[in-house]
């Protein structure tokens, strides 16, 4: 028996050694840009949304030495950036919100680091660069800083430390009217009516809100504080996203995530899982364009035609020992993609109260004539109207013991699956598999299910990613967590120079042993 023991102790150790970032794979190591794909939070409201019911919380954490700011965009159910905020963060640093308080205005999520307490100063009003040292954030100053010739006032509208609340009554409607209106729903086949109230779609305010408020967020690590959203160009022309200049810091891929879903009215009930890390690598660089300006590699943000990056402006006389300005050009994101197959088991058994929810997000851009995007407009999909809008995934269904979306007449392990078409609408979903006729036709109990997301235009767009909760008998018997990414490939798309296996140089150091 101790033999026995001490094999299996040291079968756990080797499967728990190191782990190494890859590139272009689902990993779960520090990334440059963090996705939580879906945010709920009980609506509607008028005055501040109170408490109780459902809410989302998120922590993110700096596992680096080195001081950095979070740029975190609120994104609605069309694509449409519709807020953003920035968070300093020192080396080592933990910082968590409520997705409630955050649409309520309150914006200092992490106050000790927001409001510097050794200088009482603005952290995005620091005048040197970080170099190796805390408490700076910035990488650089931004480039209207060095030169103020230069068009626009972002410079001076970014803070890093906020009033609370941080936004009027008329701002934050358009804010609640962009992200409300998207419950969660079963019939996937059928199609939803559009958000007629949605400021984002172009359509006024009127400040009433009709469902619970949903979104996605995005959270990078940014080389200096700035309200430009990641489909604007500026965001990558100006260099305030984090690519290159980082080697001397181990790089910008220093963020790690985590989600939780609270439902006060429901005992307390709660699950959450990773938020999605992307990693930079700077063979993701890409150093050619289409017809239209867009970038002709499969990034996370490549879909916003972002490949026009020629150099940062950067005030050389804060650049760190032996840089120099154009050690932080980039052209576009070099964040890598997402997959576009995933599988999961399910739950549908409504007689002894076993339930799965699928939580969807799927890229894409929210508008054709949005003057911030250069693509071809051929390639956008007008999320805000989708009386036409293609977005189709296949849906195969097998219940424990591999009959497929049908009771009976099914095949055994490994016939032709018998697909069943859906349509998922919106950028970011929740759906309800119980009693799902759309996903599961034959009504089965349990099993597993594929979603296989069908090209929609471009490569660029073809990305997706998919998460699960099951829930049981009791107040707090929840489980989420990622499903598993069925592509069985190197994520980005042939042609691309990857030598290495991985993210060699561009991981995080986080310093001496202390």
């Amino acid at each position: 028996m101790k033999k026995f023991t001490v094999l299996v102790v040291l079968a756990l150790l080797a499967a728990t050694g190191t782990s190494y970032a890859v590139t272009c794979s689902t990993d779960n190591v520090p990334g440059a840009t963090l996705l939580v794909p879906y945010f709920n939070v009980s609506g509607p409201a008028t005055g501040n949304i109170p408490p109780g019911g459902v809410d989302t919380l998120v922590a993110i954490t700096n596992v680096s030495l080195w001081g950095a700011i979070a740029h975190v965009t609120i994104w609605n159910k069309q694509s449409a950036a519709v807020l953003d905020f920035n968070v300093p963060m020192t080396g080592y640093d933990v910082a968590f919100f409520s997705m409630r308080d955050v649409l309520n205005g309150n914006l200092n999520v992490n106050p000790n680091t927001q409001k510097l307490s050794s200088t009482g100063v603005d952290p995005c009003r620091v005048a040197t660069n970080i170099g190796d040292t805390q408490p700076k954030f910035i990488r650089f100053q931004h480039p209207q800083w060095a030169d103020p010739a230069l068009p626009g006032t972002d410079y001076f509208d970014s803070i890093g430390f906020y009033a609370t609340p941080a936004f009027g009554t008329t701002f934050r409607n358009k804010i609640l009217d962009s992200l409300d209106e998207a419950p969660v729903y079963k019939n996937i086949s059928t199609r939803p009516t559009d958000d007629d109230d949605n400021p984002a779609c172009g359509v006024a305010s009127d400040g009433v809100f009709t469902s619970s408020f949903t979104g996605y967020i995005t959270i990078d690590v940014v080389n200096y504080c700035t309200n430009w959203f990641p489909n604007q160009a500026d965001f990558y022309q100006y260099e305030a996203i984090a690519t290159r200049g980082w080697d001397g810091n181990g790089g910008p891929n220093v963020l790690m995530g985590d989600v939780f879903f609270v439902d006060a009215s429901a005992s307390g009930n709660i699950s959450g899982e990773s938020a999605v890390s992307l990693e930079f690598d700077v063979r993701l660089e890409s150093t050619t364009g289409d017809a239209w300006g867009g970038s002709m590699n499969k990034t996370f943000y490549g879909r916003y035609g972002v490949d026009s990056a020629s150099g940062a402006i950067i005030d050389t006389t804060n650049l760190p020992p032996g840089a120099t300005a154009t050690r932080f050009a980039f052209f576009g994101d070099g964040r890598e993609p997402l997959g576009s197959v995933y599988g999961f088991r399910y739950l549908s058994d409504t007689a002894n109260g076993l339930q799965t929810w699928a939580t969807i997000w799927r890229s894409d851009v929210w508008d054709a004539d949005d003057s911030s995007l250069t693509q071809d407009p051929d390639f956008a999909s007008d999320i805000c109207d989708i009386t036409y809008n293609g977005r189709q995934i296949t849906v195969s269904t097998w219940d424990n013991d591999e009959n497929q979306n049908r009771q009976t007449g099914g095949g055994p392990s490994g016939d032709t699956p018998i697909s069943n078409k859906t349509n998922v609408w919106w950028e970011t979903n929740r759906i309800s598999l119980l009693e799902n006729a759309d996903m599961n036709p034959a009504g089965y109990k349990g099993g597993w299910t594929r979603f296989t997301f069908n090209r929609n235009y471009d490569a660029r767009y073809h990305q997706a990613y998919v998460s699960i909760e099951h829930t049981a008998p009791g107040a707090f018997v929840s489980v989420g967590h990622g499903a598993t990414l069925l592509d069985n490939q190197f994520l980005c798309p042939f042609g691309y120079p990857f030598t290495d296996p991985g993210n060699l140089g561009y991981g995080i150091w986080a310093g001496p042993a202390e």
